[in-house]
């Protein structure tokens, strides 16, 4: 209890009553803001326990499968072969759009039928895609002829279309004497029109 300098004795009463009004002081309404206080901490607590948890988590399930990819080799030769050739990191693929389109005609059942393709050649090495782009009039010559020889009902279908897709990508690869590893890896359509 504060007192002041002046001994009067009725401030010091009047100080005296006051404290003794808050006699409920540490009880009650007083205690509440202490334990309060504590219930605070321990909810704060359990959400940083929370958050760390689910951060812990999310972190195993992306970074996770990174090893997975290291599978031991079956046997002796293909042991060797992962030695000898180091993994290569995964790196996002690169397109090339062979334009213009390719326009031929051919005939079926004495009718002249017109063929227009879009395509796109897909490689992960930019070497690659710089081989066709500097080879590109063997790659239009080679698949010019190879649309000129197609058969109109075989290209009807879906699976007329997949085969076609594979000879176009035997085609470029020919054309540009691209040797695996080192090729373009896929072709895709991105227009194809029959009349």
């Amino acid at each position: 209890m504060a007192r002041s300098k002046n001994n009067d004795p009725e401030k010091l009463d009047m100080a005296d009553a006051s404290d003794d009004l808050n006699l409920a002081k540490g009880q009650g309404e007083g205690s509440t803001g202490k334990s309060g206080g504590m219930k605070k901490i321990i909810i704060i607590v359990g959400i940083v326990v929370v958050l760390l948890g689910a951060a812990a988590g999310a972190y195993f399930m992306l970074a996770g499968g990174a090893n997975d990819e290291a599978a031991p080799a079956a046997d002796g030769a293909e042991a060797a072969a992962v030695e000898e050739a180091p993994a290569e990191p995964e790196t996002d693929p690169i397109y090339l759009a062979l334009s213009p389109a390719f326009v031929v005609n051919f005939q079926e059942n004495g009718r002249t039928r017109y063929l227009q393709i879009e395509l796109q050649a897909m490689a992960y090495d930019q070497e690659i895609i710089d081989k066709v782009q500097s080879n590109m009039p063997a790659v239009r010559n080679n698949l010019i002829l190879l649309f000129s020889e197609q058969d109109y009902a075989a290209l009807n279908s879906i699976a007329g279309k997949e085969a076609l897709r594979k000879q176009v990508l035997d085609s470029i690869n020919e054309a540009v004497r691209a040797k695996a590893p080192k090729q373009v890896s896929d072709v895709f359509f991105t227009g194809f029109v029959m009349q």
